[in-house]
Parts: structure tokens; C-alpha cells; sequence
């Protein structure tokens, strides 16, 4: 079928996925660029020869003059009518009220776009409406009469372009401008073409206003749907580089959000590992699980800091009397490097498991510090390494006393250095907080007492010897030092 496609010009983006949507069919759009007698003997010769007209629905077009004269010239000649809502809360005019509508306002899904093509399917096997028998309602007399209508007064015409300017009405004031001075209209006072391109530049920002806020309004409902959530996140990304400067809701906040909490991990697999004490060793079961590849940084806990439900949160401190009574004195965060991609050190036990509990409700897994055996065995894998990479030391391989480094590193500078089980610093740089209390021999979890709590690994200013997989002790969870930091693990 040969189509007409009738939109206002700030609709244009829309406009123009619409027409794809219909490259099946033989399609002609006025593309706007020219104004006057020449434009509309044109618009006329399409609309002779087109078989329907697809009128898209917007409170600019049903407002717009050329709209309107379009839809009256294709309904004289009898021609299939298409309205097409694109804007939700349009009003309607009275004179398509007895045409179908099909409501594209909530963008282009497989149902909206089937109903716009099988309207069109049925259109081209149903004969064409019967054109009105009055006398002035022919093609030919609608050409005389809007031909006189364009020779209207220039001067109060320009007028008329300025209101529509002042109103916001940018799309009828190009086109009255344009009007006027493809039928010749000069003034020795005023600049037509300064005030065209003014008009021409509002109705372009108001355009890309326009297309930002609905597919903005899209992805904001695809981004707060959890089933959704990922294909909003992958749509945003695209969204910013094409409107870098729209963001009304602060979606950037909640993306980078979880750029930043999307962590790296680690699977484990079941195997075994044997725990030393002071009364000797015990071999202890490890059930599957998954730890985080890198230790948290310091982004990643400032995200924690910065949620409007996080640090803050009293959710996250109520587990136990001690933990409650700590964050009364201690309501803030120690201070630390700016660098984003070092490990998050100055952490205390407590400010370590408040960021599980809330990392758990933001992103739906069950997030805790690991316990000794877990960590143990995803440093060492199942041939009990000394230390994650083998039985040899090798200082190039880690931040520790031997490195001679003598501060903190970048998460992931030693890749070379990797577990068995891919996880990276396990060895040196910063200590990492465990789960478990004192008595390894229950490794008892125990969120209420205030047992001391183990670390593991080392730091950058610890010797080999604490390095190696199997070396732990135990310290107050109310310590908070520049060498002991944490990483997370999480069930499968």
C-alpha cells in the first residue's frame, strides 16, 4: 500500500521509527523543508497518490495547521485513515473519532506494531471509504482554497510567528516563517532568517526533548523491574551517549551503582581443606560456593557510603547490642585514599558485615564474609598450596615486606598470582576479615558476640611466612587498621 505519513516536526525521531516499521509498504513522509505554493502542490500530488493516510497523534499535530489540511484533503478524497496515538493523554479531535486507533504512546513492541500492520492488511482488502459528495470537498477545490489560504497578510502572519515562538509553538512558527519567505516577504527592519533559525533551534531542542524523555520513560520502567533490570542497564548505556545530558531521575546514579557492585567472581567447587590448631589440624568439608575475584575497593564500599540506603541505614547495625553501640559512636566511615581501585581498608568486622547485609538487598544474593575454610580453600585449592600460586615464594607475585612496595596496590596487579580458583591477593597488600570467631573448631559465625573475628592473607607490610595459605589470627571486630581490608563470598 502507498502511504502518507502526516507528524509534526517536533515528532520527527518517533516519526521516523515508525516509518521503518513500515519499510514493507511504499512510504512518503514531508520531510519540511521548504514552505509556500511549490510545498503544497506537493503535499497534494502525494496525497493523490498515496492509498491511505497514517496520521501520527500528538498535541503538536492535531494542533498543527498542515496537519490538519493533510487529513482533510486525504478523508475528502475517500483515502484509508490511520490514526496513530504516539503521545499518551492526547485529546482526540471530534473528527477522528469514528476511526480505529492504534496507541503507539508506549513505544514500538511486537503487539503495537502487529496492530498497526494487520489495520493496514485489512485496509488494502477493503475497498476505500466513499469520498463526501459536497461540492467544495473535492482535491481539486481544497488545492484553490488552501492556495489562497498561504497568501494570507506577511505582516500580521509574522506576528502570528512570534506568538507561536513566545507559546513555545516552534513547529508552526518555522512553518509560517518558511511560508513567508518562499512567497517573498522582506522586511527592511526585521531579520527573517535570524528569527527562522531561532525558531528552527528551539523546535530542534525541543525534538530532542522529546525523544529523550519517552525513550527515557521506557527505560526507567524496564530499570525499576527486577526481571528487566539488566536490558534497562544495557539501554541506558546506549541512551547516554546519544543524550548525555538527560537524566531527569538520576538513572546515571542507580547504573553506576551497579556498574560498580557488579562484582567478579569465583566459583569453588566442594573439596576439602585442613584447618591448623593449636591442638593440631582438622579437615574440614567446603560446599561449593562463590568468592568475590578481588577484594572490595574503595568505590565499591564508597557506593556503600553514598546509597541513601546504606552506610546510614540503621538496618544494617542491629544485629547484635555491640554492633548497636559501636555505630552510636562511630555514626561515620574512617577516612581513606581516594584511589577507587584499592583495596577499602580502615574497615572494622562490623562496617565489613553491614556491607554484606546491604550489598544482599541490593543485589538479591546472599552476600557474607567467608569463613576460614572457605577462604582457605579458595587461596589453596586442592593441592593445599602454600601459598595460592604454589609452594614457592615469589615476591613479584604479591605485595608483601619482600616486595619492598611498602604501601597498598591496585586490586588485580597480580594476575600472575591467582589461586587455583582465579582469585586474585589472597596473598599480601591487605588482610581480609573472616566470618567465623576464635574456636576454628566449630567455626561458628556468631553475629552476637564480640569474640575476635580472623583475618587471612597478609599485608603489604607482612613477611612470607604470613602469606602462606594456612596462617591466621584473631583480633577485636572493633579494630579498624590501614592494612586489613575484606572480600565477600556468596552461595551458588
Amino acid at each position: 500500500m502507498r502511504l502518507f505519513v502526516s507528524y509534526a516536526r517536533v515528532d520527527k525521531p518517533y516519526c521516523m521509527q515508525i516509518i521503518k516499521t513500515l519499510d514493507v509498504h511504499d512510504v512518503w513522509y514531508d520531510q519540511r523543508l521548504h514552505a509556500g505554493q511549490k510545498w503544497w502542490h506537493e503535499i497534494l500530488k502525494r496525497l493523490e497518490w498515496c492509498d491511505g493516510l497514517v496520521y501520527l497523534i500528538s498535541p503538536d499535530s492535531v494542533h498543527s495547521e498542515y496537519c490538519q489540511k493533510e487529513f482533510e484533503a486525504a478523508s475528502s478524497a475517500g483515502k484509508h485513515i490511520f490514526p496513530v496515538i504516539i503521545q499518551a493523554r492526547t485529546s482526540i479531535p471530534s473528527a477522528l473519532h469514528d476511526y480505529q486507533h492504534v496507541d503507539l504512546s508506549e513505544g514500538l513492541t511486537p503487539e503495537t506494531v502487529k496492530a498497526l500492520l494487520n489495520a493496514i492488511y485489512i485496509a488494502e482488502r477493503t475497498p476505500k471509504p466513499a469520498a463526501p459528495q459536497s461540492d467544495d470537498r473535492t482535491l481539486v477545490v481544497r488545492r484553490r482554497v488552501d492556495v489562497r489560504t498561504s497568501a494570507a497578510n506577511p505582516e500580521s502572519g509574522v506576528a502570528e510567528a512570534a506568538e507561536a515562538l513566545q507559546n513555545g509553538e516552534y513547529d508552526r512558527a518555522v512553518f509560517l516563517l518558511k511560508h513567508f519567505k518562499a512567497n517573498g516577504y522582506a522586511s527592511r527592519f526585521i531579520d527573517l532568517n535570524a528569527m527562522l533559525q531561532q525558531a528552527e533551534s528551539a523546535l530542534q531542542d525541543q525534538s530532542y526533548l522529546r525523544e529523550a524523555r519517552r525513550e527515557y520513560a521506557l527505560i526507567a520502567a524496564l530499570m525499576q523491574r527486577e526481571r528487566t533490570r539488566d536490558l534497562g542497564f544495557q539501554a541506558f548505556e546506549v541512551f547516554q551517549r546519544n543524550f548525555p545530558n538527560y537524566d531527569p531521575d538520576n538513572l546515571h546514579k542507580i547504573y553506576k551503582l551497579k556498574q560498580t557492585l557488579d562484582l567478579e567472581w569465583c566459583n569453588v567447587s566442594r573439596g576439602y581443606t585442613q584447618l591448623l590448631h593449636d591442638d593440631g589440624q582438622e579437615t574440614v568439608l567446603v560446599e561449593p560456593f562463590r568468592i568475590t575475584k578481588y577484594p572490595i575497593t574503595n568505590a565499591q564500599f564508597q557506593a556503600f557510603i553514598d546509597s541513601p540506603h546504606g552506610y546510614a541505614d540503621d538496618r544494617w547495625w542491629t544485629y547484635s547490642s555491640y554492633v548497636r553501640a559501636w555505630h552510636r559512636e562511630n555514626p561515620e566511615p574512617l577516612p581513606v585514599s581516594a584511589k577507587p581501585d584499592l583495596p577499602r581498608i580502615n574497615v572494622c568486622w562490623y562496617e565489613a558485615v553491614a556491607f554484606c547485609l546491604w550489598l544482599s538487598a541490593e543485589t538479591h544474593l546472599k552476600v557474607m564474609l567467608p569463613i576460614e575454610s572457605q577462604w582457605q580453600y579458595a587461596a589453596q585449592g586442592d593441592d593445599a598450596n602454600v601459598y595460592p600460586w604454589g609452594d614457592r615464594f615469589d615476591p613479584q607475585l604479591c605485595n608483601s615486606r619482600e616486595s619492598l612496595i611498602r604501601h597498598l596496590s591496585p586490586v588485580g596487579q597480580y594476575p600472575r598470582g591467582a589461586s587455583p580458583f582465579g582469585v586474585v591477593d589472597m596473598a599480601g597488600n591487605a588482610w581480609e576479615w573472616c566470618m567465623n570467631i576464635q574456636d576454628n573448631l566449630s567455626e561458628r559465625h556468631d553475629f552476637l558476640s564480640r569474640a575476635k573475628r580472623a583475618i587471612r592473607g597478609g599485608s603489604y607490610i607482612s613477611n612470607r611466612n604470613r602469606l602462606q595459605t594456612d596462617f591466621h589470627y584473631h583480633i577485636d571486630p572493633r579494630c579498624r587498621y590501614d592494612t586489613i581490608g575484606f572480600r565477600v563470598v556468596c552461595s551458588l
